[in-house]
């Protein structure tokens, strides 16, 4: 029986554009205006991967140090 950490290798990563994830902004428990400011620098048409958002989202933030 495959474990949930299995199943999150199986499954592809969600990809969607800078106004997509703008606007799913509650999915990922920020407010709109952190994920545009994330995201500053992505075009408009660029598809952006869930775990890259994540990763610029933390560090906008202010949770990234380095």
């Amino acid at each position: 029986m495959a474990t949930r950490k299995d199943q999150n290798r199986d499954t592809p990563e969600i990809q969607r554009t800078k106004q997509e994830w703008i606007e799913s902004a509650a999915s990922l428990k920020a407010e709109r205006f952190e994920v545009a400011g994330a995201l500053f620098d992505v075009k408009d048409n660029q598809l952006v991967a869930e775990s890259d958002v994540k990763r610029r989202l933390a560090k906008y933030k202010g949770g990234d140090k380095s």
